[in-house]
């Protein structure tokens, strides 16, 4: 894929809180656009815009990877151990979600108002998708008051940039999280 460098670094407020700040120095300076496309196809222009998710698997023995090791197979859906239950829950297709599915329609606006409207892990639909700068770099800084709790962490859990190709947005790039206070 290219180098792609940075980091994600999540703070809570303390051990048993669910108010954290997220901050993001991300550099897609050296992303091979060709390899997103070669990948998948809708991907035929620049990507200036990424989504992010806490997904629930992490098989791999690195710390990241991209592309095919980051697919559904392998790194598994989202988090939602509330039931959400958007169309990438970890609980999409169960009994719990059949109804509540069609339905979802997670945003920041939302969310403000009534944090269970969206996954635990659905960080673009909470907090927005990450935009590349005029240098392809992202800087940022987010605060979700209902990020999951410290102890709710496996090492399983990988946060997966998805690449917005208009209405798709393919599996990227992945790495792990290491809980750290």
């Amino acid at each position: 894929m290219g180098s792609r460098s940075g980091n994600i670094t999540v703070q809570y407020a303390g051990p048993f809180s669910t108010f954290a700040g997220i901050t993001a120095q991300l550099d897609f300076t050296d992303v091979d656009a060709s390899e997103i496309t070669a990948f998948d196809g809708n991907c035929t222009g620049e990507v200036t815009k990424y989504k992010w998710h806490i997904h629930v698997k992490w098989p791999n023995d690195g710390d990241s990877e991209s592309f095919e090791k980051c697919a559904l197979s392998v790194t598994g859906n989202h988090y939602d151990p509330l039931k959400a239950c958007g169309p990438n829950s970890e609980f999409v297709g169960t009994d719990d979600c059949l109804l509540k599915t069609p339905e979802y329609d997670c945003n920041p606006n939302d969310y403000s108002w009534d944090p269970l409207v969206c996954e635990k892990g659905d960080l673009a639909g909470k907090l927005g998708d990450f935009e590349l700068d005029e240098n392809k770099q992202v800087y940022g800084e987010w605060y979700d008051p209902n990020y999951p709790l410290p102890e709710e962490n496996t090492p399983e859990w990988n946060i997966i940039l998805h690449a917005v190709c208009g209405k798709a947005t393919p599996r990227i790039a992945c790495a792990v999280g290491k809980l750290g206070y």
